[in-house]
């Protein structure tokens, strides 16, 4: 984890975290936890960046020649965007009161946690990101476990990600960081 916070930028955001520990079979069969019962909404925002971010070289090329075209495809984006938004937003199944501020980063986060994990244990882990309605599932494994007053602080690295759900995070990580710096400019 300690590479980690070199590599990569880590903000402390707020997601719905949900976890179970699972075997390293579980890991090893699949790129993606089946552990949790969720809507057929949950990952459509993962699924719509993933799209927009393969065909963002394509914008870019209609825009060379065609730029007319290419901003109306822009608002097409804009008006699926707002589409998959609406409809995550209504069906992510999370209680509200479960928001907490984790730090995160495209590697991986760290949570406090009322009971400790064991290092090295895999994770399937459910991520939901309340203010733009984008939930993933992905595996991880616990690099760390401190105590801290009564709780324990877990750290733990993502394994196995899609480089179109990194993409994902990336932008959500930078869009926070814009957020941040517009903040201490206001």
């Amino acid at each position: 984890m300690d590479q980690d916070r070199r590599q990569f930028y880590r903000i402390d955001h707020p997601v719905v975290l949900d976890y179970q520990v699972v075997e390293e079979a579980d890991v090893a069969r699949s790129s993606q936890p089946y552990q949790f019962n969720v809507s057929p909404y949950f990952l459509l925002q993962s699924q719509l960046a993933e799209i927009d971010s393969e065909c963002q070289h394509l914008i870019y090329k209609i825009a060379e020649s065609t730029p007319h075209l290419a901003t109306y495809l822009q608002h097409l984006n804009k008006k699926i965007d707002l589409i998959g938004r609406t409809l995550t937003g209504s069906n992510l199944d999370h209680e509200p009161g479960r928001e907490q501020i984790f730090n995160l980063s495209e590697g991986g986060l760290s949570f406090l946690n009322d009971s400790a994990l064991d290092a090295g244990a895999p994770l399937a882990i459910k991520l939901i990101f309340p203010e733009n309605g984008v939930g993933l599932l992905l595996y991880a494994r616990v690099q760390r476990c401190e105590p801290v007053v009564t709780e324990y602080e877990i750290g733990i690295s993502f394994l196995k990600m899609p480089e179109s759900c990194r993409t994902l995070l990336a932008r959500l990580i930078l869009e926070a960081q814009a957020r941040e710096r517009q903040a201490q400019l206001s």
